[in-house]
């Protein structure tokens, strides 16, 4: 490379910058004094106002002891970035119009044989076939595929390798007898995976490695932070975060992303903060504005023509599960003097005739929890994720609402969504089954089915059956500092055990009290009160108040041993509506991220050491199939005498049981052989 050409390079870039160098002034002291910037100008600073790619092209031919070398192997791209360098810096003239290729006029040309279709999953007649595109890692779904043609046809590896190499939907997979060999080893844990996965997982590839995930974590938790505060995010305000997070991270100057506009496109993709306008903040809720939401909801579900049981309301919320009912307790624990609370995030979706209600999305902080014992969630039959502040983000709201479209398009299946306005709510925009609507701001507390006493319900479910297994660990000789000891999975067990708990009515019926439903009125506003003040009202919500009486019940219970003193009894109010549980986002600095991030990386490398990444110990050893059988007997033994339906179906329930656990050791058992029985001399 000449250096006229590099000069002309440098001269177009100067000429660039001269050029933006106005706009982009008067915009940067916009943001700089917090003040809002336009659609336009924003997609401006992004795109036109940004030189980062042709400073960094510009640099690295500088730097290159073979800059022509370096040109040649440029991407196109990159190639496009020095044409347009080279124009103007008047290197060399524009062009206009594209020429024309002489055609093959009179040419006769050879007709290629028509290849088998691309999809077909049919073996064809002759060699291997090649590939025709890129190769890619196998899905969940193809390696099942090939596992069971691997059984079902001899287990042959090499005759498997033969017959996929001639299937046409397999020519661009990375397959061969090698690969058969590693997944036959790893072929129970694929297929527990496949059993516990969705249509999408199966189907999707396995994800990219990606460079920096620990800033790619802090940042994606920041920008979580940011929109819940309202802050306008530009592509240079997330660059700039970016860079603090590298040097908070210590990653050397020469490791350090470019931070080029497809890497701001591809950031902004994944967070999906491209196209997602959130509402503006609303005034107080006076009812003239809660009514008026209502009406606009009503009308929009009128227009949307969706049936009621695909009309969807989605919320989260915090779950202290280790949270104790006694004000003394409760203090000395804010005090540090004992244990600290663990938040779990619970996020719940129900339809609006009462009919489906899904599994929680549970968001832990510890990607592997000691007391899961070395099993997955989805082993143990939940749906968890986690990050270092156990908070919804939209990296994981996202790929909850995607395994949830591809399951809606397999069963042909279209649904409306509404949610509020959580900065972590931002749906993809390639959702084709399901219809995302917010409500306004400020409103969700009156017009949102689920905060209108299903997570209340829940929570109240949840209390009661904590409480009322303290009271048992009292009664087995547990010390009362410790009745209250509880690890995740069995919290999660307990929590999974109340969600249960909350029935159809109770869910239809709230729903109805939101009332945004056509054709249906809701209660007369008023303030939020204790639901266990409505009990001699006309409320719509009974189930809430056998859920609060149950709750009730348990503290009773509680103090009637004397563990818990009247002047210390937490009341119901706090238990279920407490204001640190409903923070989906507290006020963390920048620093406080790349702390839990941190401390969460370093306790996932001694994972393996530790038994876990917490530091949470397991309350209970578990029990020997020996220890459940005898326990089998004696409820069997104790349930003879009653004559309740309930004792009966428990009944059948243990011997079933019963007889699982015998198989279990029958299939354990090894066959003894004759020498086994004479000791070897």
């Amino acid at each position: 490379m000449t250096s006229k050409l590099l000069k002309g390079l440098e001269k177009g870039l100067k000429f660039l910058k001269n050029r933006i160098k106005s706009r982009k002034d008067a915009i940067t002291a916009k943001l700089a004094r917090k003040e809002k910037v336009s659609s336009d100008d924003e997609a401006w600073l992004d795109n036109e106002g940004n030189t980062v790619d042709e400073e960094r092209v510009v640099d690295a031919l500088k730097r290159a002891n073979t800059p022509d070398r370096v040109l040649d192997e440029m991407n196109a791209a990159d190639k496009e970035v020095v044409k347009k360098l080279r124009e103007l810096g008047g290197d060399v003239p524009k062009v206009v119009g594209n020429r024309r290729k002489r055609g093959n006029y009179g040419k006769v040309l050879p007709v290629k044989p028509k290849a088998p279709a691309v999809d077909s999953d049919a073996e064809v007649d002759g060699p291997p076939l090649e590939p025709d595109g890129k190769m890619q890692n196998a899905t969940l779904q193809q390696r099942i595929t090939i596992l069971n043609w691997y059984h079902a046809n001899g287990k042959n590896q090499s005759a498997t390798e033969r017959h996929f190499q001639r299937v046409p939907k397999y020519r661009n997979i990375r397959f061969n007898q090698p690969l058969l060999s590693k997944w036959l080893k790893n072929e129970e844990k694929w297929r527990q995976e496949y059993e516990n996965s969705t249509q999408h997982e199966r189907s999707s590839k396995r994800a990219k490695q990606t460079e920096h995930p620990d800033v790619t974590e802090m940042m994606d938790l920041w920008v979580t932070k940011a929109c819940n505060e309202g802050v306008q995010l530009t592509g240079e305000i997330l660059r700039e975060k970016w860079r603090d997070f590298e040097k908070l991270a210590g990653i050397p100057e020469d490791e350090r992303l470019k931070l080029s506009n497809g890497w701001l496109d591809s950031l902004k993709k994944r967070l999906g903060l491209k196209k997602w306008k959130r509402h503006g903040e609303s005034g107080s809720a006076n009812p003239e504005v809660v009514a008026k939401e209502r009406e606009r909801v009503r009308q929009l579900l009128r227009e949307s023509g969706y049936a009621w049981r695909d009309i969807f309301n989605m919320d989260e919320t915090g779950l202290f599960y280790a949270m104790v009912p006694d004000t003394g307790i409760s203090n000395a624990q804010r005090g540090g003097l004992k244990g600290k609370k663990v938040r779990l995030t619970y996020v719940f979706t129900v339809n609006a005739d009462g009919t489906e209600k899904h599994r929680p999305l549970i968001i832990g902080k510890a990607k592997q929890p000691r007391a899961f014992r070395k099993k997955t969630a989805a082993q143990l039959g939940f749906l968890y994720r986690n990050n270092a502040k156990a908070w919804m983000t939209s990296e994981i709201y996202q790929k909850w609402l995607r395994d949830w479209d591809a399951e809606l398009r397999q069963a042909n299946r279209k649904v409306l969504l509404l949610q509020d306005n959580f900065s972590g709510h931002i749906p993809p925009s390639d959702l084709r089954n399901i219809r995302v609507e917010n409500f306004e701001a400020n409103l969700t507390s009156h017009v949102q089915p689920l905060d209108q006493g299903i997570i209340r319900c829940f929570k109240a479910h949840y209390r009661a059956v904590y409480i009322r297994r303290a009271v048992d660990r009292y009664d087995e000789g547990v010390t009362p500092t410790n009745i209250y000891d509880i690890d995740q999975l069995q919290a999660m067990r307990l929590a999974d055990a109340a969600w249960k708990e909350v029935d159809a009515t109770s869910i239809k019926n709230c729903w109805k009290k939101a009332g945004i439903l056509p054709d249906t009125h809701s209660t007369p506003f008023q303030p939020t009160v204790p639901i266990s003040a409505l009990i001699s009202s006309n409320t719509v919500i009974e189930g809430v108040v056998h859920a609060e009486k149950e709750l009730n019940d348990a503290l009773d219970q509680l103090q009637s041993t004397g563990v818990l003193h009247q002047k210390n009894r937490m009341n119901i109010e706090f238990l279920l509506n407490s204001p640190e549980e409903n923070i989906n986002i507290d006020l963390a600095t920048d620093q406080d991220i790349f702390d839990a991030v941190m401390e969460a990386r370093e306790a996932q490398e001694h994972l393996d050491i530790n038994g876990g990444d917490d530091d949470e110990e397991p309350i209970s050893t578990r029990p020997s199939p020996s220890d459940v059988r005898k326990a089998v007997t004696t409820i069997t033994d104790f349930l003879i005498e009653s004559d309740d339906p309930y004792a009966r179906k428990l009944e059948g329930l243990l011997q079933g049981l019963r007889r699982d656990l015998q198989l279990t050791e029958t299939r354990s058992l090894k066959a003894t052989r004759v020498t086994d029985y004479f000791s070897r001399i």
